[in-house]
């Protein structure tokens, strides 16, 4: 008798309005954009000032963000970020070398969006405390079920930041890996088993992704033993609002151009879109060692998705891969949606999966 298909979710999750942090995906809603400076000066005069009183809200969240996923079926849940104003910054946030005051202005994405961001105005060191585990232990003695953390890979983190310092992308993304591993290794020793770097910013810069992203990625997990599941996200964007068709997302080819080098990398799972760019399903035959997470709803679309169809997809994708190398997951986090319809679509995926 064949095991069901593993459901997990990839990070974000739509806040309850009690949550003390707004985010991107707040903002979207209210406004259309992801105004990320907005986010960040608001934190700053927050929740800096008030982290213990909030504390019970968060664990409250968590324990309603966790309780949706369980209840849908997903057996590997993730604490749906909700401590973040978003998922890049909250990192920066604990390393020596960051100014979040004096913000500067860049054009991203190819000229897609541009805002203020934190600058790096000095030698980037770890604190040598440690949030993620702190985060991980209060989000796992709320779960039935092992929970997976989420953190932002170095590319992406320096694709979102303001470099006033360094000069040199190699050396940033490498000092970068290296807070990483520092977090990631502390959660190793919390108990979490399942870690998941999140690198978008590999399909939109497929030669820095080669040239020295996987290198960083490599660091980020440097001493992580087998008995920890490492995972890499590579998605293609997020849109600036909920049906935002005409957004300029990362061409999906860049997988393919990446196949050989993330098969051949030191971790164990990769996760890909691909409700929203619908793959040529000869890819995942690219993949001989890795397990795929397989993203099988859209996640800046209101439509839902029904059963029959996500059901015919992920049998196509069978065609290509092992069902034993085969993880089923949302597109990407589930920010920009409402939480009735994150939970639907959630439903979806997971009642597909156990058709398969």
């Amino acid at each position: 008798m064949l095991n069901p298909l593993e459901t997990t979710t990839i990070g974000a999750f739509p806040k309850p309005n009690y949550v003390p942090v707004r985010d991107w995906f707040d903002l979207a809603h209210q406004k259309g954009v992801m105004d990320s400076a907005e986010t960040t000066l608001q934190y700053n005069l927050d929740i800096q000032k008030n982290k213990d009183i909030h504390e019970p809200l968060f664990l409250r969240a968590t324990e309603e963000i966790l309780g949706v996923q369980l209840r849908a079926g997903v057996s590997i849940p993730t604490d749906g970020e909700v401590r973040r104003e978003n998922y890049i910054h909250y990192h920066c946030r604990h390393l020596a070398g960051f100014d979040f005051s004096q913000l500067e202005h860049r054009v991203l994405r190819e000229g897609a969006y541009e805002t203020d961001l934190p600058a790096i105005r000095g030698e980037i060191k770890h604190s040598g405390k440690n949030y993620s585990a702190h985060d991980y232990l209060a989000s796992q003695a709320l779960s039935s079920r092992p929970i997976k953390f989420t953190l932002p890979g170095p590319l992406t983190i320096l694709a979102t930041t303001a470099d006033c310092f360094y000069d040199d992308r190699p050396k940033l993304n490498a000092t970068l890996a290296e807070t990483l591993n520092k977090e990631i290794l502390a959660l190793v020793e919390a108990g979490c088993s399942y870690i998941q770097v999140d690198e978008p910013l590999f399909a939109r810069s497929v030669k820095d992704a080669l040239d020295f992203g996987m290198e960083g990625l490599e660091r980020c997990f440097h001493g992580v033993p087998k008995s920890v599941t490492r995972i890499v996200h590579m998605c293609c964007g997020y849109p600036e609002h909920l049906d935002d068709h005409d957004y300029k997302k990362a061409d999906p080819l860049s997988y393919h151009q990446l196949s050989k080098a993330i098969d051949e990398a030191a971790f164990d799972q990769i996760s890909i879109e691909d409700k929203h760019c619908c793959n040529d399903l000869s890819l995942l035959e690219k993949f001989q060692y890795k397990t795929v997470i397989f993203g099988s709803v859209a996640i800046a679309s209101s439509r839902l998705e029904t059963i029959e169809e996500v059901v015919d997809r992920l049998k196509a994708a069978m065609d290509h891969i092992d069902r034993k190398r085969l993880v089923i997951a949302p597109d990407c986090g589930l920010g920009l949606l409402s939480a009735n319809l994150a939970e639907a679509k959630l439903r979806v995926m997971c009642q597909a999966a156990a058709l398969v």
